[in-house]
């Protein structure tokens, strides 16, 4: 496909944003993954020192680009800005731009790619490029192996992902929502077929997800379609279930019940040591959330709420068995609140600012030999 072809051709590192993800294949060798807040430290480590970037239908976005902090995602002091997209307003309006092209990226891609071959025929192969991506994914994935396999419950977040990798069909249909389900997906899902993840961003439009997915299965009826969400987001929009049974739409929605805007509580108890109307809780200071499940089973979907880690998998084989029988299906999962690896930076209001790089207003690093050190700052847990 052309979105890589030319990577290919030239050896040349792909990254992309949250909005980008599954454009091409997150298994992909030149894959590096996604940048900004949510995005990884070595996808940081070859932004920062690229000497020239190529964007592509990207605005340069503040959380995709650490609220543009010069050394922590890209620097525009090192490197030189191409940027490509078909709405105007949009070049050069985050970073500088050396050349900028307003045009539809299939034509453009393919018109480059042409000069390219003219100019270097037998393209060009960067020694030890790849096996440096591969062994920076390959220990990133390590890093979570141990998690990810965690059977305690309240679950973690990375083992819901895993199981829920291992039930869904590659081509599964999946639309997220505001928290672990959209950022921690990004970060650490792989995607391999583009068009089969949906992410809300922006605004951070929460309870999308819980509809979106309705959507999807009409416009896919033969995909399986699932949403993930939060219970906080689901719980601003669950009448989509009445809907889904009143038209026959056959979708799952798994529910990651933090009892809490787990974000929100993260950001708020890591920067200000607060959890004030974030977590959810009885006057007598019980943990609370509603039982989606049975509140499922109201509307009339089925559902199932796990109890257990190991309960997770079998699951959502019932929801997969449900929906192509034609039906809806909720599961519920019980989780930690776990906050997303952040090695980028965040600027809301001057919070969730690394400290070590704001320190005397110095946001940069380098090594002996000059290049950027990204700064390594994941928050791993949030006590509720």
């Amino acid at each position: 496909m052309l979105k890589h072809a030319l990577a290919e051709f030239l050896d040349i590192p792909i990254s992309r944003t949250l909005m980008g993800h599954g454009c091409v294949s997150d298994l992909h060798p030149l894959m590096i993954g996604q940048t900004g807040f949510w995005g990884l430290a070595h996808t940081h480590e070859f932004t920062l020192n690229a000497d020239i970037i190529l964007a592509l239908g990207t605005r340069f976005a503040e959380a995709d680009s650490s609220s543009w902090y010069q050394g922590v995602t890209f620097d525009p002091s090192v490197t030189k800005f191409l940027q490509i997209d078909i709405d105007p307003s949009e070049i050069g309006r985050n970073y500088p731009v050396e050349i900028g092209a307003v045009a539809d990226l299939k034509l453009a891609l393919a018109q480059i790619l042409d000069e390219a071959k003219k100019i270097c025929p037998n393209g060009i192969k960067r020694e030890g490029l790849r096996e440096k991506i591969a062994k920076a994914k390959a220990d990133f994935k390590a890093s979570n192996v141990e998690i990810s396999n965690d059977s305690r419950f309240p679950m973690t977040p990375q083992r819901i992902l895993k199981d829920l990798k291992a039930a869904l069909p590659e081509d599964a249909l999946i639309f997220t929502d505001v928290g672990w389900n959209k950022n921690g997906v990004a970060q650490q899902y792989d995607i391999t077929i583009p068009g089969t993840v949906h992410h809300s961003s922006g605004l951070a439009t929460m309870g999308f997800g819980a509809s979106a997915v309705l959507g999807g299965k009409i416009a896919a009826p033969d995909k399986i379609c699932l949403a993930l969400i939060g219970d906080g987001g689901f719980g601003v929009n669950p009448t989509c279930m009445a809907t889904a049974v009143e038209q026959g739409i056959a979708c799952t929605w798994l529910v990651m019940n933090n009892c809490a805007f787990g974000t929100i509580a993260g950001l708020e108890n890591a920067n200000y040591h607060t959890k004030f109307g974030t977590t959810f809780q009885t006057p007598n200071g019980e943990v609370y959330s509603p039982n989606w499940a049975e509140v499922a089973k109201g509307y009339g979907v089925e559902a199932i709420r796990v109890n257990s880690a190991d309960e997770l998998a079998p699951a959502l084989a019932k929801a997969v068995e449900a929906n192509k029988a034609g039906r809806p299906f909720l599961v519920e999962a019980i989780m930690e609140n776990i906050a997303v690896p952040t090695p980028g930076c965040w600027n809301i209001n001057d919070i969730y600012t690394p400290s070590d790089l704001v320190k005397e207003g110095k946001l940069v690093k380098k090594d002996s030999d000059g290049k950027y050190i990204p700064p390594s700052h994941a928050k791993s847990h949030i006590t509720k």
